[in-house]
């Protein structure tokens, strides 16, 4: 049996134990808070500060080799000598970009970046980000009178994700890109 004094000893250990653990949480969620408020100021200035557009592929996330991104521009170049129809892909690092906010920067960045030619409306920007498992294809007006958002979603669905479910991000978006350019040159 413990003496009074070991008792004593041994609730004061137990009371520091338990305030040291209180403040350590406390310093997670202050630290936490601090993260999350950086994290979107961050996002806030990538937003408002986009970076010059470097072609048709602009792989933020460093999703394709150098090659898979020439494959991609070469597809999209001889589409836009076809047809004058405009498409750009960018891939987004979850750091700069919010799960929901995928759908207002790729809007952003076919105004900003000026995808699709003016008088036309013929644009179309392939948002994807890994690390939200998320793609978004903002289509123009003048694109969304010739493939509507049913149809876009039905080429997510079938081309793009099955492939991405495997991480073959570069096959999917390939698929994805042919399927797109199909059903515009059926039209």
């Amino acid at each position: 049996m413990k003496t009074p004094k070991q008792l004593t000893v041994l609730i004061l250990c137990l009371m520091f134990s338990v305030a040291a653990a209180a403040q350590a949480t406390a310093n997670t969620t202050k630290d936490s808070a601090m993260t999350a408020e950086k994290l979107a100021a961050f996002r806030q200035s990538f937003m408002e500060n986009l970076p010059k557009p470097v072609g048709y592929v602009n792989d933020f996330e460093e999703v394709f080799t150098a090659e898979q991104e020439r494959v991609l521009a070469n597809i999209i170049a001889d589409f836009e000598r076809k047809t004058t129809i405009q498409i750009a892909i960018a891939t987004f690092d979850s750091v700069m970009v919010s799960k929901d906010s995928l759908d207002n920067l790729t809007l952003h960045i076919g105004n900003a970046w000026g995808v699709g030619q003016k008088g036309k409306d013929n644009g179309i920007v392939i948002g994807i980000c890994r690390g939200h498992r998320r793609i978004r294809i903002q289509n123009s007006f003048g694109i969304e009178k010739i493939l509507s958002d049913a149809a876009t979603k039905q080429v997510i669905d079938e081309a793009f994700i099955p492939y991405f479910k495997k991480e073959e991000y570069f096959e999917g978006t390939v698929n994805g890109l042919k399927q797109i350019i199909a059903k515009l040159e059926a039209k």
